[in-house]
């Protein structure tokens, strides 16, 4: 999916028609941009941060080291799993553990 970019001078022109008393909702039709981003402008605006070119949120940053850290605790509960399970069919079934040491299938000879 491609999103749509605005120039950082179409946004400003959008929030000073807004600062010059216009409504939310009619700009949004005008410029065909849904009121949800033109409200995100203008909150970027406020932080100064209008421009693209702006560095990572710190709350992104949390969000995707949370989401990391959701996923090695999947991975470690998979690990935990299977070594688990790898532990009970070597005790339900040692002679596959015998069988499987040497090198030879025991049909081969050396001459």
């Amino acid at each position: 999916m491609s999103y749509k970019r605005y120039t950082k001078e179409f946004k400003e022109k959008v929030l000073r028609e807004l600062g010059a008393g216009e409504n939310v909702a009619a700009v949004a039709r005008r410029y065909a941009v849904s009121r949800q981003l033109i409200y995100d402008w203008q909150e970027k605006q406020r932080d100064g941060a209008l421009d693209d070119t702006r560095p990572v949120r710190e709350a992104q940053l949390h969000g995707q080291i949370g989401e990391l850290e959701r996923k090695v605790g999947q991975l470690t509960m998979e690990n935990d799993f299977l070594k688990k399970t790898l532990r009970r069919f070597e005790q339900r079934y040692p002679q596959a553990e015998e069988k499987t040491v040497g090198n030879s299938t025991g049909k081969s000879r050396k001459v």
